[in-house]
């Protein structure tokens, strides 16, 4: 009877043991999908600011402030992934950008009077966003370094761009 207690006992240190393994095996594994998920939220949010920068890109085009729909839906988009971005990394290493939120409010004030044409000193406003938004678009575009973590000097000329867009914007609004 004692040789079989050994050989349960054996086995059953053998499946704790292994047990053991698997469960810090998994909490290794737990922290490479997080830092993969940093990145992928990343590649959502460059995604949707380059959604973002296509509306802009177009802005010669719009007439109307109903044609300024899929804009406002862009922005809006574009705003929330990069505040998610934001808390992911932090803002020791990500710039928020209170630029976009700025050019929300100024969509709203553009609709807020209804379906009416577009002035030609708020299409010129656009186009002026389009040029800082091309701006920070491209330092977004180089955010990511190639181990994974956010390149200051990128983030410093994001930062200005986004500066610009709400200073702008906060001129023309107080017009």
């Amino acid at each position: 009877m004692k040789p079989k207690r050994k050989v349960i006992g054996s086995m059953l240190l053998i499946a704790l043991i292994a047990w053991i393994g698997y469960q810090i095996h998994g909490m290794g594994q737990d922290a490479v999908e997080k830092q993969d998920a940093g990145k992928l939220l990343y590649q959502v949010s460059l995604f949707q600011m380059e959604i973002l920068g296509g509306y802009l890109y177009n802005m010669d085009k719009v007439k109307d402030t109903e044609s300024l729909n899929p804009l406002q839906q862009a922005i809006y988009t574009a705003t929330y992934t990069h505040g998610q971005l934001v808390l992911a990394y932090g803002t020791k290493d990500l710039a928020p950008l209170p630029g976009l939120s700025e050019l929300m409010q100024f969509m709203l004030r553009l609709q807020v009077g209804g379906q009416r044409p577009l002035k030609s000193d708020e299409v010129q406003t656009l186009m002026e966003v389009r040029k800082q938004f091309s701006i920070l678009f491209d330092a977004y575009s180089k955010l990511l370094s190639s181990y994974d973590e956010m390149n200051s000097s990128q983030n410093a000329s994001m930062a200005k761009a986004d500066k610009a867009i709400m200073e702008l914007l906060r001129k023309k609004m107080q017009l």
